[in-house]
């Protein structure tokens, strides 16, 4: 079974980071985020992606879960320090995620999601773990608001 993980890879990755569309900057806090992938049903494992990510002060709010643009979020709920939510991305990778990420007091999250969905007529599943330490602060640009569907 042959599956192309470039567009699966690139859609998680792009997951893992706020949106970049043009919007009023605002302070933001920058983070240090390790991402582990596993692709369910392949032989080996994806080593872990670290990146840096500038994010919205408001930890607990929907602009905390990663996405890019051609995925929506569903629901989307809080409960103390933790939040849930639901996203479905169309296009070329369609999958259906949901995830959850628990703030560690200020200098830190966590989270996990769990994708499945089809790309190219096979089915995937892709698991990813996620850990967030703030080194900093930054100017976060939210995502622009969506274009009316």
């Amino acid at each position: 079974m042959k599956i192309r993980l470039a567009p699966c890879l690139a859609l998680a990755l792009s997951l893992t980071a706020p949106g970049l569309a043009a919007a009023q900057a605002q302070e933001g806090s920058q983070y240090r985020v390790t991402t582990r992938m596993e692709m369910v049903g392949m032989p080996f494992q994806l080593p872990p992606q670290t990146v840096e990510v500038c994010g919205p002060k408001d930890h607990a709010s929907e602009k905390m879960v990663p996405h890019d643009d051609n995925c929506r979020i569903t629901d989307f709920k809080v409960e103390g320090n933790k939040s849930s939510y639901t996203l479905v991305c169309t296009g070329e990778a369609e999958m259906t995620a949901k995830g959850e990420f628990e703030q560690l007091g200020p200098e830190a999250y966590r989270g996990k999601m769990n994708m499945v969905g089809t790309q190219g007529g096979r089915s995937v599943e892709m698991n990813m773990s996620f850990e967030g330490q703030r080194i900093g602060d930054c100017q976060y640009t939210p995502p622009a608001a969506p274009s009316g569907d």
